[in-house]
């Protein structure tokens, strides 16, 4: 799997103030340590606005919905969550991702 890769997470089983229900994610963690085990970090996705900058960032729109990655809701999920690729983070959002989760976990 690769980084930057627009998947389909089910977060279910999640207790407020988790995130839940299945959910477009962005895989972050890298693409070697992807390929050997059997989990993913994810940041999962939102329709609901506003960007708040380091915590909610635009990423394009998903399932045909504006979507913002929720930093602070990163996560590990084992693969068998991912339910199919939406796609790929453009190089300008990946790079945009990667600045706020630096400032959120610095």
């Amino acid at each position: 799997m690769k980084r930057g890769t627009v998947v389909w997470v089910d977060l279910n089983d999640a207790t407020p103030p988790e995130m839940g229900k299945v959910r477009p994610g962005i895989v972050v963690s890298g693409t070697a340590h992807n390929d050997v085990l059997n989990t993913v970090a994810v940041v999962p996705t939102s329709s609901v606005a506003p960007e708040i900058w380091p915590l909610r960032l635009p990423v394009g729109s998903f399932a045909g919905k504006p979507s913002y990655a929720v930093i602070p809701r990163i996560r590990q999920v084992r693969k068998g969550r991912l339910r199919g690729v939406l796609g790929e983070l453009s190089a300008e959002n990946l790079a945009a991702l990667d600045e706020c989760l630096l400032a959120y976990l610095h």
